[in-house]
Formats: C-alpha cells, sequence, structure tokens
C-alpha cells in the first residue's frame, strides 16, 4: 500500500509552532533563519522591492525622478533588507524604520547599499538625490562598521525596535508625511493593525498618507505547490489556530477587512491596486465561515497596493 506524501506546508507550521513554544523562541528563529538564508540578496529580490518604492513615490505625487523635499517617512516591518527605507534616503527623505524585533545586521545592511550602488550606476535604478548616494558609496569604501546603524544613521535612516501603536518615544516619527509597509500588514492581528492605523494617524503630518503592500494569500501555498493561496479560508478557526503560530503569523484578513479598518481608524483609501485570481481558483475548495460569505469579487484578491489620506 502505498503511502500518502506528507503535506509540506503541515511540516513547516508544525515544525514553525513546536519553535514557537521554545524559550526565546523569536531569537532563535532569527538565528535559523540567518543560517539558512546566508548573506545573500538577488538582483531579482532588490528589484521586487525597489517597485515598492517607485510605487510610495508615487503616492506622494512624485514619479521617482524627483528629490524629495521636506518628506520624512515611516515604514512598519524593516525585515531583513532595508531597500525601501535605503529607496526613500537616496531621493533624499529621511526615514524611521520599525520592528518588533532585531533582524538587521551590517552584512545584509552593506549588501542591500551595494546592489542599490552597482544598479544606480547601471541606470537600471534612479536615484535622485546625488548627494546621498555619493554618501551611500563613500560608506560603502569606509571599513566596513559593526552595526547596521552605522551604515543607515549617516543615510538619514534611524532603525528602531518599537511597537508602532506608541510612537510617543520616537520624536523623529512625529509629522511624517509618508508612513509605508511592505507585506507587513497581513502578519499583524485586526485589533493591533486599528491601534497603528490610530497612532499613524495621531504622528502623521496633516498632508500625511499611507502607502500599503498588502499579501492576502495563504503563504504557506509558496512553500507547498499543492494548496492554493486560498486554503487557509478551508480551516475553521480551531484547526487554524493550531496551525497558525505567532513566528509565521497571518491573519486572513481580506480586503474589505482592511478596508473597514482603514475607515474605522480615520483613514480614506484614495487609490488602491489589485491582482485577483480566475474564479476557478476556488473550484473544489470549502470555504469556512465567514468566508464563504465574502463577495467572490474581494475573496480572488490576493495582492493589494493601498493609498489612503485622512478622511
Amino acid at each position: 500500500m502505498t503511502r500518502a506524501p506528507l503535506n509540506r506546508w503541515w511540516v513547516k507550521a508544525a515544525a514553525q509552532g513546536a519553535l514557537a513554544a521554545a524559550p526565546r523562541a523569536a531569537a532563535l528563529d532569527d538565528a535559523l533563519r540567518r543560517r539558512m538564508r546566508g548573506a545573500y540578496l538577488s538582483e531579482d529580490y532588490f528589484l521586487s522591492k525597489w517597485r515598492h518604492v517607485t510605487q510610495h513615490l508615487r503616492a506622494l505625487g512624485n514619479p521617482g525622478d524627483r528629490p524629495l523635499l521636506k518628506t520624512r517617512a515611516v515604514e512598519i516591518g524593516t525585515g531583513w533588507f532595508p531597500i525601501v527605507p535605503l529607496g526613500l534616503a537616496v531621493h533624499g527623505g529621511t526615514v524611521v524604520t520599525i520592528d518588533t524585533g532585531q533582524h538587521l545586521d551590517a552584512a545584509r545592511v552593506r549588501l542591500a547599499m551595494q546592489r542599490l550602488s552597482q544598479l544606480e550606476a547601471a541606470g537600471t535604478i534612479t536615484a535622485a538625490s546625488p548627494e546621498r548616494m555619493a554618501r551611500l558609496r563613500e560608506l560603502l569604501l569606509a571599513p566596513p562598521p559593526s552595526s547596521a546603524a552605522q551604515l543607515l544613521e549617516p543615510m538619514g535612516i534611524r532603525p528602531v525596535i518599537a511597537d508602532a501603536q506608541d510612537l510617543s518615544q520616537v520624536p523623529e516619527a512625529h509629522g511624517s508625511n509618508l508612513l509605508v509597509s511592505n507585506n507587513t500588514l497581513e502578519h499583524i492581528p485586526a485589533e493591533i493593525l486599528a491601534g497603528i492605523f490610530r497612532e499613524f494617524l495621531r504622528v502623521g503630518s496633516k498632508s500625511a498618507r499611507m502607502s500599503h503592500y498588502i499579501d492576502l494569500a495563504d503563504h504557506y501555498a509558496g512553500f507547498d505547490p499543492r494548496i492554493t493561496e486560498f486554503h487557509f479560508l478551508t480551516m475553521s478557526p480551531t484547526r487554524w489556530r493550531l496551525t497558525n503560530n505567532r513566528l509565521g503569523f497571518q491573519n486572513r484578513l481580506r480586503i474589505g477587512d482592511y478596508r473597514e479598518l482603514l475607515s474605522q481608524t480615520g483613514w480614506r483609501v484614495t487609490r488602491e491596486k489589485l491582482t485577483r485570481r480566475p474564479t476557478r481558483s476556488l473550484d473544489g475548495l470549502r470555504l469556512v465561515p465567514p468566508y464563504d460569505q465574502v463577495p467572490i469579487k474581494e475573496l480572488l484578491v490576493v495582492k493589494a497596493h493601498l493609498v489612503t489620506t485622512r478622511a
């Protein structure tokens, strides 16, 4: 009798869940990811994030080839490579990038800076601040520093470990006119997202705009091709609690939920770009409540870029 192959997504979920229960789980997970990924940054990955830079600039009405004048930006979800903060910085902006944990290190920041320098020199990307580009290249020629902050702060970027629901101790964030995220919001529970949006409203300038990239697909589908981007919508709340974990948390919010959260917290969506899958993508799936009641047009959205202003 042939044994059915293990579901790869479940193996990953179980391994993450076990790690999440360990003492100092976040630090262990971070160390494991560093070892598995190594110090490598592909050109394709860099350019995928650079497209976010371009769209964040356009949220301010900047086509991407003009210097940012008096622009103060806040990013949540710094991650491993600070490509978006560097992109905003070489256009002349100052940036506070916020995360709940320390993922940056000097080696990976240098990799991001080197890629930026190479691609700008080749004409593949544009940087509107020659002064900042010159500063970046000076930093790359200098002896390697011991910390990520020593590379970023001369570029006008301050990395901060904080809860974005309370930025009272981050004065550089106050008066910001651009607040962004890049495939981060889907990893945050709805009630915390509401707190972040309210805090952004409080610290943002009168003309503040938010620009958020959101991945609404089941992230396990990228690991296991036998499931679809909508697979997690077939799991009951009880089963999903067993599968979901704090190291790989996914909130399962749909596009309508994000619109509602933004409206409730004082923001108005002025522009949105949505990526939808065809209706046949749902064939054979038994959606559980409340997803079986979501309008199909909303349900099929797997990626979104939302731009908002104060309501």
